[in-house]
């Protein structure tokens, strides 16, 4: 949930959800604003030409004809000019809605002095009252809101909100279209730094994110060919080593014993392992091929193997499991790790097989030397990688723990090194519930 919350489809589906929301409220605060002004006009407009009609009928009266006028002018529903006083009954708003104070305002300016306005709501009825001067009287104009008042704009809301509705799916649509395509390349890209060989990613998307797939599916495949042709000169090279390596050996084993015939015999025995070492480290570049594995009898027959050539390691089988694996690979990555602590570590040594989490398995070597110090751990499962206390003088390649390294990848599993409370020095490979292959 997390990654999802910062990826990229959510910023740019947010964005443009964010952009038609704030173009939605904005059209529609213009569109209520330039409504008010024009009712605004067209009411301030209506005031003035009642008052110049009232002023032409009215002048030249009598006050008892004005009266009588207005008895007869004034009806319910149509503008009335009610005399002086008569604001004392009415319960007016205490608020002036924006249109009376719009109104309010340009008949001030207009007439040069403050005009009193007021708003009067009875039941569903709306009315403005504007205290006028007249023919040297002061009267009221009353004048009804109904045609001026604001329409409903529920209608428009809908509409906006339905506008918005369709933006909004069109935008997770086009973020969709946009970030598929990168998903794929991430995906890609987190198998090839898994050692696996990804598929060509098609090229999809906007032309920026096509130029970058076609990049990559052409990085891809030069990543590929240079493994591929890395395996072959390394297993090339080893098998060419291995033939006058075995005929070295056979010769100096027809000869007589003494002299410097058992160094001579383990140097080329060491010879022979650094070769084998190549040949692993070329196979440890292939897929894994799974199939069901039995972990605690992997570990015991390396672990007899070992005891046989007389090594103190023993076994601690604290889980019983089977799981889809490479069988020699894993023989390959326990054999190395064990070889590696009777070289670099002190005896005794432990193998433990131990359970790790819900359905994982944790396979641990542990011996009680002082290990590798931690600035250099990082560095030590590089290929060819050599700890500058260990140069030149073990006849090691550096390639085992570069070897393992691979395989536990291979396995979707994960290589710690650790240093346990009781002292010494342990490697941890764990392996997931579910391997899938790499």
């Amino acid at each position: 949930m997390r990654a999802f919350a910062g990826s990229l489809f959510l910023r740019l589906a947010l964005l443009v959800v964010v952009t038609v929301l704030a173009t939605q409220v904005f059209t529609l605060w213009l569109s209520v604003r330039q409504k008010h002004a024009l009712l605004a006009d067209q009411l301030y407009a209506q005031v003035i030409d009642t008052l110049a009609d009232l002023e032409g009928s009215l002048d030249g009266m009598e006050p008892a004809g004005r009266r009588a006028f207005l008895r007869v002018y004034n009806r319910e529903g149509f503008p009335q000019l009610l005399p002086g006083g008569a604001e004392k009954g009415p319960a007016f708003a205490r608020r002036l809605p924006p249109l009376g104070q719009a109104v309010a305002e340009r008949l001030s300016a207009n007439l040069g002095e403050p005009v009193s306005v007021r708003w009067l709501r009875t039941g569903e009825r709306q009315e403005m009252w504007v205290q006028v001067p007249l023919l040297g009287e002061r009267y009221w104009l009353v004048m009804p809101m109904g045609r001026f008042l604001s329409p409903d704009f529920t209608p428009a809301m809908l509409a906006a909100a339905g506008v918005s509705l369709l933006a909004m799916l069109a935008a997770f649509g086009l973020a969709w279209r946009v970030t598929r395509p990168l998903t794929r390349l991430s995906d890609a890209a987190r198998l090839l730094e898994a050692g696996g060989v990804p598929e060509p990613v098609p090229a999809t998307g906007p032309r920026e994110v096509r130029l970058l797939t076609e990049r990559f599916n052409r990085m891809a495949r030069a990543l590929t060919d240079s493994a591929r042709e890395r395996r072959l000169m390394l297993a090339g090279l080893s098998h060419d080593l291995r033939t006058p390596l075995t005929r070295l050996k056979l010769a100096l084993a027809l000869q007589p014993d003494g002299g410097d015939k058992p160094d001579m015999l383990d140097d080329i025995d060491e010879l022979s392992r650094i070769v084998q070492q190549f040949i692993d480290f070329a196979r440890a570049e292939e897929g894994a091929r799974l199939e069901p594995v039995a972990l605690g009898d992997v570990a015991a027959s390396v672990v007899g193997r070992f005891v046989r050539e007389g090594v103190d390691v023993r076994l601690e089988r604290q889980v019983e499991d089977e799981r889809l694996a490479d069988g020699l690979a894993l023989e390959r990555l326990l054999t190395n790790l064990i070889d590696n602590a009777r070289r670099y570590g002190r005896a005794p040594f432990t193998v433990r097989l131990a359970k790790d989490g819900v359905d994982g398995v944790c396979l641990s070597v542990i011996d009680c030397g002082l290990g590798i110090p931690p600035e250099h751990r990082e560095a030590a499962l590089s290929p060819f990688e050599r700890l500058t206390a260990h140069r030149g003088t073990d006849g090691g390649s550096g390639l085992g723990l570069a070897i393992v390294a691979r395989i536990v990848r291979q396995h979707g599993g994960t290589l710690a090194f650790d240093d346990p409370p009781e002292g010494g020095f342990a490697v941890r490979v764990c392996l997931p519930g579910h391997v899938q292959p790499r």
